[in-house]
């Protein structure tokens, strides 16, 4: 009978393992089998802190969740990093509801998910299975393309920033940063849009989001919402796989990011969109 008591000790062992990673959700009741956890881990996450600085980009996805499958690209999710926040920084709050969501912190990120616009701490941040710092470039000139700009939605200074870069100036990030910061901060509370509607920024998605914060930046960025197919419809949308691109620089990427499957997804991108050469549009690690 030993061959009986293995097996069972097999049986039960198994079971016990796979028991362990279930997760149980009382309403609705669903059961979920996640026996890896997130893939972005604890070495990762150590790695981020040492890396990343104020007016970085993060962008972010996951494995198996639903609106990955609905969202075109590699990555799902884009973010503003920020830095320090001080309660001194309250005063570029615009709405009311904006004090609900701000927060202080070392190492604050600025996103806006279904909640809307909100801060976080990077740590919250990196729960995610791929991640990917990207940063502007420390000197800033105007995208070749001489890209239109919409005054409309900036401020005098904001204005100041992207006449002198249409007018062939270098401007350095950090000297712009500030003025980048303010915006992240003026649209904390608003509510995400759903409607992904870009002709306006009452409501933001995420990558609508960080596309407002650099709006003066624009004819360095040239960054434009282009047409996609959904489903049941098209929209014109700002993927966050669109941030890879060569005015953003890649400073850091979680080991768990598939570096073909990304490439991939890149050069769907450059192929609809047009008017980039493919072997400038997508970074070397990505080119298959």
């Amino acid at each position: 009978m030993k061959w009986l008591s293995r097996a069972f000790r097999w049986f039960t062992n198994g079971f016990l393992k796979i028991f362990g990673d279930i997760k149980i959700f009382p309403f609705p009741l669903f059961l979920l089998y996640s026996p890896r956890g997130y893939r972005v881990k604890g070495e990762d996450v150590r790695e981020v802190i040492h890396h990343v600085k104020p007016g970085d980009i993060l962008i972010r996805g996951y494995i198996n969740y639903l609106d990955g499958y609905f969202i075109p690209g590699y990555f799902s999710h884009a973010g503003l990093y920020l830095g320090e926040v001080t309660e001194e920084d309250r005063m570029h709050l615009r709405s009311e509801k904006g004090h609900d969501y701000f927060r202080t912190g070392k190492q604050m990120v600025a996103h806006a998910m279904a909640e809307g616009v909100f801060m976080e701490d990077v740590l919250n941040f990196c729960r995610c299975d791929h991640m990917i710092i990207l940063r502007p470039h420390a000197e800033l000139r105007a995208h070749p393309n001489d890209p239109k700009v919409n005054y409309k939605y900036l401020n005098q200074g904001e204005t100041d920033i992207a006449k002198q870069l249409l007018d062939g100036k270098t401007l350095s990030y950090d000297t712009v940063f500030p003025l980048v910061f303010q915006a992240a901060l003026e649209k904390l509370g608003e509510s995400y849009d759903f409607q992904f509607n870009f002709s306006n920024f009452n409501d933001l998605s995420c990558t609508e989001y960080v596309y407002y914060c650099l709006k003066s930046l624009e004819p360095y960025h040239g960054l434009k919402p282009r047409k996609k197919n959904y489903i049941l419809f098209s929209k014109s949308v700002l993927l966050p796989d669109q941030f890879l691109n060569p005015y953003f620089e890649i400073v850091w990427q979680s080991r768990s990011v598939d570096n073909k499957k990304l490439g991939k997804s890149l050069q769907k991108i450059v192929k609809k969109e047009g008017g980039v050469k493919e072997t400038n549009a997508i970074p070397q690690q990505f080119k298959l």
